[in-house]
């Protein structure tokens, strides 16, 4: 009766102790499911800080392209306008100073080229297209 009543004893101890160990509280299920989260919501902005950093490259890119197509534009009409000048009896333009493409030309890799040669020709646009598509 004694062995009988020792484990009795026993049993309920163990019953007493484990049972708050397995069952959480509504706090620790919820910071539980907080930290989760977290972690995830870290990974989503990891990811997105490096797609910012990505899109700010390409934005800049895109600039210096755009930049270096209207230099190459205004070259060719600068050199057009020279060409009728140089077969006219009197100038109609007059000299124009080159424009400014603000080194977006030479910033591309590899760098378009602006060579001013007369008479005006399409192939100055070749080497950016090439970086566009290369």
């Amino acid at each position: 009766m004694r062995t009988l009543l020792v484990l009795g004893l026993v049993a309920g101890l163990l019953s007493v102790f484990a049972a708050p160990a397995s069952a959480a509280s509504p706090t620790d299920r919820k910071v539980a499911a907080l930290a989760k989260q977290v972690t995830a919501l870290q990974k989503q902005v990891k990811t997105l800080q490096t797609q910012v950093v990505f899109l700010r490259n390409e934005t800049s890119a895109n600039y210096a392209g755009d930049a270096c197509a209207l230099a190459l534009v205004a070259d060719t009409f600068q050199l057009t306008w020279a060409q009728i000048d140089a077969h006219s009896a009197s100038p109609y333009f007059g000299a124009q100073p080159q424009v400014s493409d603000h080194g977006a030309c030479s910033d591309i890799e590899p760098a378009v080229p602006r060579s001013l040669t007369a008479p005006p020709k399409t192939n100055i646009f070749q080497p950016l297209i090439n970086w566009v598509y290369g």
